[in-house]
């Protein structure tokens, strides 16, 4: 039986009020804590499914709609405080939240829970490509297109951005011809996924800017894209280095829609292209747009094409802690320089070319003193 919770999350008592950047975050956040639950134990070491949920951030805190799989409403409620319970605990930047309230009902009832939000509240969609548009709109004075036009189609959005694909046959990504929904799909989304990364990190710089933070582990925002980054290299992310990071990116995605392709010229545009398709790989599935499987399938053989090798991953992984350091281990693995310090140089290929913006280059000097 699928059960419906309507979960209102608050701020701390007499706290400020988030701004419209801290909302962003907060939504992010949470949707990507919750992505990473799956099951909970209910009583009894039962374990219950957490289907499917919805979040809606605003200034005053957010409100979530959860949707559980149990065997009765007990179960069901025990098992979604449960979920509130761990989605505050896994992150210190929700240490000062509260649950306000969590109430579950019926599945023919999930429309009567209603979510609870202050009436003159204007919510940015959760999900990440709708905000991208939803904010476009705001920018340009344009009225929220999911309330002027209807439902969007993504099937059919998604898939006139393949056209912009320049760089690759969409054959890559299906092994045919690339006429297939499957393979526009894939390179549709890599297209839009894109536009949505630029944008993130343009936040990210105006979060380090406007927080007073060096870097994101001296305070307590959330971030886009630098929260995709390796996390034991963050407090190595500051204002520069996402500067840099901003540059490779456009550098390595607009590839995309050149007539050739050149592989990522440093480790940063490696980790730049890889945070791509993660996004696009969340895209589709965010929009039952193809299941999991097919999308791994269709990435994998993308990222066969697209990388000349994989070993940025390595930066990813705990049990790794520290191998940048360790010759032995990079010589006899043949991977390439990886101390963080080195991520924009270019990687040891001799057409490797990086953006002169990510170059550190000391100014000569004369040997005569200034004003002399």
């Amino acid at each position: 039986m699928e059960y419906g919770v309507s979960v209102v999350l608050g701020l701390s008592s007499g706290g400020p009020k988030m701004d419209p950047l801290q909302v962003e975050g907060a939504a992010s956040l949470l949707s990507r804590i919750l992505d990473e639950i799956d099951a909970v134990d209910g009583p009894e070491g039962v374990d219950v499914v957490l289907d499917r949920y919805w979040v809606g951030a605003h200034p005053e805190g957010a409100s979530v709609l959860l949707v559980i799989e149990a065997d009765s409403l007990p179960v069901a409620e025990a098992a979604a405080r449960e979920v509130v319970v761990s989605v505050l605990k896994r992150s210190e930047l929700l240490a000062d939240w509260r649950l306000v309230k969590c109430e579950v009902a019926l599945d023919e009832r999930f429309a009567e829970v209603g979510l609870q939000v202050p009436d003159d509240a204007e919510l940015p969609p959760a999900d990440p490509a709708e905000r991208a548009i939803w904010h476009r709109h705001k920018q340009r004075g344009l009225a929220d297109p999911a309330r002027s036009e209807g439902e969007i189609d993504w099937r059919g959005w998604t898939m006139r951005h393949a056209e912009q694909m320049r760089a690759f046959n969409r054959e890559v990504f299906d092994g045919v011809d690339g006429q297939s929904d499957e393979a526009r799909l894939a390179a549709g989304a890599l297209i839009f996924a894109a536009t949505l990364l630029v944008d993130e990190l343009f936040e990210d710089i105006e979060t380090l800017r406007d927080s007073g933070n060096d870097t994101p582990t001296d305070g307590d925002h959330a971030y886009f894209v630098l929260g995709g980054l390796p996390d034991r290299f963050a407090h190595r992310y500051d204002l520069r280095f996402t500067r840099n990071f901003l540059i490779v990116t456009i550098v390595v995605t607009g590839r995309l829609t050149q007539p050739h392709w050149a592989s990522p010229a440093s480790v940063a545009e490696a980790l730049a292209l890889h945070v791509l398709v993660e996004r696009a790989r969340a895209f589709l599935e965010m929009h039952d747009l193809l299941d999991a499987d097919t999308i791994g399938d269709l990435y994998s053989a993308f990222e066969d094409a697209a990388f000349d090798d994989l070993d940025h991953e390595f930066l990813y992984r705990r049990e790794l802690d520290g191998f940048e350091d360790d010759e032995d281990f990079t010589s006899r693995m043949r991977v390439t320089n990886m101390r963080v310090e080195e991520w924009f140089r270019p990687v040891n290929l001799s057409d490797a070319h990086v953006h002169p913006y990510t170059v550190d280059v000391s100014a000569p000097r004369t040997g005569r003193p200034q004003g002399s």
